[in-house]
């Protein structure tokens, strides 16, 4: 007899999109001769993840092979290990009412479903897994070791298989780990596309706001059926799903130190108790870290990221005054940590990272608004491994695709979306020749690698040193930037100084190797470095530089033009010797001393004037470089392809941003800051 859930499970089936990995990994394990070699395959992920909508696609591929494939829901056998017999026994087609009972059950059980292995594949599911209880040990110890080998086990729930099964040696070469993280934006497309989400704006902001996490996308597809969206759909989205994740925190206790850990994007024990001002009873921070929802990263736990927003919004809205207090105390434990690690000497970056992301430029924040410890890693580029960085290259010339990049501040959504076409996104690998580069040493380039060991990313950043200044001043991307410098600024003493040709990913679109290519930058810029660089004047590079606290180089004189016609702009950033101070107060409101919750940074006049560019939007920048060059605005707008008229509204925007009354006064200003900068 077909159970509601059955239909519910493949209707779910039949809609199923992505998972393309573990579906082709599952197909493998069903294609394998297997005698002798037991596998038990441990789906598991957070809440609303997928894992049974994954289970019943599961179940069709096996259908479809010919296999056998019976689904247990932990959930209906209440820990009674009977029940999951006699349930295991109907699947096997027998008759309960002529059925043995008790422990004669059990035996004829795995007898006749061993039998039915023979000439044929069978896979046994375990969905909701978390909910075996008492099961768990009879299912390990007693039932699991008595199945034949060749049969396919597969066990999916919130956590991976630990404790006892990670314990025995044993059980630990059995188990294949299979966690199951956010669709990506394009199985993401294709199911809200499948839903009737035609609309690729909405697309953008319902991937944006769901992480791709298949439960709330699910949800948010339905509020927007009728083609449109509204932020009460987001708050009425949030709130369900925060409900169905706090089924696991029965108490108020646990409850109030989820919303605690939602302000922070990494927390740990300290941390927390400072924030609230109070001891944490004995194991709750225990509990707290066990949940599904929760898991370790370099920095200490994490919330999942919808987990956070949903518990962000609650808090916020339902105590708006403890949530400030909150942040306020976060700030102060942020600028205690900084300070101390800074006077000794060590790395501040988490820190001043988590720092950035509360109260650094919009964008910044919207980067650092779901960035996550990575297992992907940069390394020096060797001579062993220069044929990988080439043929890198060559890889993303034949898999480049238009890329689009959204991302929302946390604080108040404001959206950020950028689209990069294929060619667009390969112009930060031109410019430049890996060869003549590679003539002045390997440390130029580094490589980013996954957990796998594939090659992810490239970076090529020379050090600018007597040696390499020749060929920088005559390189056409590099030249025009160090024209403007006088030589005996650049080379100073053992200064590091940097010119960044390139940081590129394989996928622009993937959050986790966007955030590779900050850290790698931040990593430079937080240990106390001169980077200037010269990217495409197009607004994702413009306002990723802004953001990080680049200032745009103003008074260019031809400047390079890349192959679709883009004109390179110019950025640079210093940080060196007391720089670093200054621009931890500018971009991450660093307080100078240790000061209370109540006090925020005022920087000083002079850091004031010399952060007005920043205000400026792209286009801004681009018509106050034509303006600094002596251009009229007939000439401007000949240039931009924009009209007089346009010219003149981007002119007195900027006249009425930086106070100033003229033209030649903004010229006049923009060039002194490029000189006071040298």
């Amino acid at each position: 007899m077909e159970t509601i859930r059955d239909v519910m499970i493949r209707l779910g089936a039949e809609e199923f999109t992505g998972r393309v990995f573990e579906c082709q990994y599952f197909g493998r394990m069903l294609e394998a001769r297997s005698e002798g070699t037991a596998r038990i395959l441990n789906v598991y992920g957070t809440g609303g993840i997928g894992k049974t909508t994954l289970l019943a696609r599961f179940g069709h591929l096996a259908g479809t092979s010919g296999a056998r494939f019976m689904l247990m829901d932990m959930r209906d056998y209440m820990g009674n290990p009977s029940l999951f017999m006699e349930d295991l026994a109907s699947k096997l087609g027998w008759d309960n009412g002529k059925s043995p009972r008790g422990t004669d059950l059990a035996g004829h059980v795995l007898e006749q479903l061993n039998r039915s292995t023979e000439g044929k594949k069978v896979v046994l599911a375990l969905d909701q897994y978390e909910e075996a209880g008492s099961m768990d040990p009879w299912l390990r110890e007693t039932f699991l070791p008595g199945l034949r080998s060749d049969l396919l086990i597969v066990i999916a729930g919130r956590y991976p298989l630990g404790g006892p099964w990670k314990l025995s040696p044993i059980w630990r070469r059995l188990i294949i780990s299979l966690p199951l993280a956010e669709l990506q934006y394009e199985e993401a497309r294709a199911y809200l596309r499948q839903q009737g989400v035609t609309d690729e704006s909405l697309i953008d902001q319902l991937w944006l706001l769901s992480s791709g996490h298949p439960l709330s996308l699910s949800l948010l597809a339905v509020s927007a059926g009728g083609g449109q969206f509204r932020d009460s759909h987001k708050r009425e989205t949030l709130a369900e799903l925060l409900q169905y994740w706090l089924e696991e925190v029965p108490d108020e206790i646990l409850r109030s130190l989820v919303y605690a850990a939602s302000i922070p994007r990494s927390f740990d024990l300290e941390m927390l108790q400072r924030m609230m001002e109070a001891e944490l009873p004995d194991g709750v921070f225990e509990r707290l870290i066990k949940l599904s929802f929760v898991c370790s990263s370099a920095r200490g736990w994490q919330l999942h990221d919808l987990v956070r927003d949903a518990a962000r919004q609650t808090f916020r809205e339902r105590q708006p005054d403890t949530f400030t207090l909150y942040l306020d105390r976060l700030a102060v434990v942020l600028n205690d940590r900084i300070h101390l690690k800074l006077a000794e000497g060590t790395s501040a970056a988490p820190d001043i990272y988590e720092l950035i992301s509360h109260s650094g430029h919009p964008i910044l924040r919207a980067h650092f608004r779901y960035n996550r410890s990575s297992a992907n890693y940069w390394e020096p580029v060797t001579e062993k491994t220069l044929p990988e960085m080439e043929k890198y290259i060559e890889r993303r010339k034949v898999t480049a695709k238009t890329a689009r990049i959204v991302c929302a501040n946390p604080d108040n959504d404001e959206w950020f979306h950028y689209k990069l076409t294929a060619e667009e996104s390969l112009l930060r690998l031109s410019g430049w020749d890996s060869a003549e580069v590679a003539a002045f040493g390997l440390d130029s380039f580094r490589l980013l690698r996954g957990p796998d060991g594939d090659v992810l990313g490239l970076a090529v950043m020379p050090s600018v040193r007597a040696d390499t200044l020749a060929y920088l001043l005559r390189n056409p991307l590099s030249a025009p930037f160090f024209r403007l410098l006088p030589e005996e600024h650049i080379l100073r003493g053992n200064e590091s100084f940097k010119f960044v040709f390139a940081v590129d990913v394989l996928d622009p679109e993937s959050r986790d190797l966007r955030s590779d290519s900050v850290n790698l930058i931040m990593e430079h810029v937080l240990s106390g470095t001169c980077l200037a660089a010269c990217p495409p004047a197009l607004p994702f590079f413009q306002n990723s530089h802004i953001s990080m606290g680049f200032e745009p180089v103003i008074g260019i004189e031809k400047p390079y033009i890349y192959r679709t016609g883009i004109h390179a702009a110019a950025y640079q950033l210093d940080t060196r010797g007391r720089k670093l101070e200054a621009f931890l107060k500018k971009v991450a409101r660093f307080r100078a001393g240790n000061g209370s919750a109540q006090q925020h940074y005022r920087m000083p006049q002079h850091q004031v004037e010399e952060s007005l560019l920043s205000r400026l939007t792209p286009r801004e920048l681009e018509v106050a470089e034509q303006i600094a060059r002596g251009f009229t605005n007939k000439e401007i707008a000949s240039s931009l392809f924009v009209s007089e008229a346009a010219v003149k509204k981007h002119l007195n925007a900027m006249l009425q941003k930086t106070g100033l009354k003229n033209r030649t006064q903004l010229a006049a200003e923009l060039l002194k800051l490029r000189v006071d900068r040298v």
